[in-house]
């Protein structure tokens, strides 16, 4: 395609094209406020943002802070705080999402920006295929961790605690236990209705803090698969620049290393204002894992098989999620890397040495790949998913023989 082609193009569905790409996160995270582009710049708009950030972390803590010192202080059977450990820990990443959000919510802003323009500003129709192409597996990465998590987690809240013991009261009455067994300091609920309103209370805060994560992990997978097409795009300029001979070659060398430098600022943007994120996730999910595991042995050993496959649904969707965050942190640095090989791989000793000394450039800077960090301690990388296995295992392994 030749110069003038790139300059007649105009991509005019760039908006529907944005939209499509995030419309998952957006759906589930400005409902919690937490949604970079959702609050305005007047001031009704912050104090209405502050207002509902707030009630939402307030509810969070409603929910989390009672039922950490009921398991710490109050539970009796060991056997039932370590179950209930990997929902304390999964409430907990979503504090921690949250305000990450918030306190990096320009940089976010930032990226999702530049991702509008890169869309509108894609400069044929191939590359905008590209693009599509990646969002769309982007979307079926969060689809799939989206059913996971709500085939596991409905459950969880709902079904498992009617099929609990009912819990005897003194006046000798039954009531069914809360999805969150919790020590309320400063009031009781057990009477009716104040239970019956917790009960509801603590399904809908978990449905918050399930959405927050999977609104989280969502924009994860959207930035982060559309890193890796604005690689994939530069290498797809790159394997066709001499496509139409060497009209213009100066030219069409300076936009491909010009969208590189786009590429890898994006990259090193996401890697930056979600680093912590990264670091919560393999972590928290490392715990989560092996208590869950430990969840499916005890309720297989009692034979409550609705309740092992809860259990097992819940650890598949973590397993999905730290894998697909492992794998797509491979892919970017992979598609950042093959950009230096499509330099080596067209007639670049065909060309005038001054391009050719543009090229090596392009193979050097590409030596030194784009890759997502875990609070600057290790890569994010298939290696890693393996690590957490094993890591989990072990865990799990240790907390079997402290309960035996």
């Amino acid at each position: 395609m030749s110069l003038k082609d790139f300059t007649l193009f105009r991509n005019r569905n760039y908006k529907a094209d944005t939209e499509y790409v995030v419309k998952v996160a957006k759906t589930l995270l400005t409902p919690v406020g937490i949604w970079p582009l959702y609050r305005g710049n007047s001031k009704s708009d912050k104090i209405k943002n502050y207002l509902q950030t707030g009630v939402i972390f307030g509810l969070m803590c409603y929910l989390l802070v009672p039922h950490i010192i009921y398991t710490f202080f109050d539970a009796e059977d060991l056997t039932r705080y370590m179950k209930v450990v990997a929902a304390q820990v999964f409430s907990l990443l979503a504090i921690i999402k949250f305000w990450t959000m918030i306190i990096n919510r320009e940089e976010i802003r930032y990226c999702l920006q530049q991702m509008e323009m890169q869309y509108r500003n894609v400069e044929c129709e191939e590359d905008r295929l590209v693009m599509m192409k990646s969002a769309k597996i982007g979307r079926l990465f969060t689809v799939t961790y989206l059913g996971l998590s709500y085939g596991g987690a409905l459950p969880y809240h709902i079904i498992m605690p009617l099929l609990e013991d009912r819990i005897v009261k003194e006046d000798n009455t039954t009531q069914i236990p809360l999805p969150y067994l919790s020590d309320y300091v400063l009031f009781v609920v057990e009477d009716s209705p104040f239970y019956e309103i917790t009960f509801v209370s603590q399904i809908l805060i978990s449905s918050i803090i399930l959405s927050t994560n999977c609104g989280v992990y969502s924009l994860i997978a959207t930035c982060v698969m559309h890193s890796c097409c604005l690689f994939e795009v530069v290498r797809r300029q790159m394997e066709t620049v001499l496509d139409d001979e060497i009209n213009n070659l100066h030219k069409r060398f300076g936009r491909i290393i010009e969208h590189h430098m786009q590429a890898i600022k994006f990259a090193e943007m996401i890697e930056k204002s979600l680093n912590i994120v990264f670091l919560c996730e393999m972590v928290g999910c490392t715990i989560i894992i092996c208590f869950l595991e430990f969840g499916v042995l005890k309720e297989w050993e009692d034979g409550k098989i609705l309740n092992m496959g809860t259990y097992f649904v819940l650890m598949t969707s973590i397993f999905v999620n730290v894998f697909i965050i492992s794998a797509i942190g491979d892919r970017l640095k992979e598609e950042s890397e093959k950009i230096g090989e499509s330099s080596y791989s067209i007639k670049w000793y065909d060309l005038p040495s001054q391009i050719v000394k543009d090229l090596i450039l392009v193979m050097l800077r590409s030596n030194r790949p784009s890759t997502l960090t875990a609070a600057k301690i290790f890569d994010l990388s298939l290696q890693g998913f393996c690590e957490v296995c094993k890591t989990s295992a072990a865990y799990f392994n240790f907390i079997r023989a402290m309960t035996t």
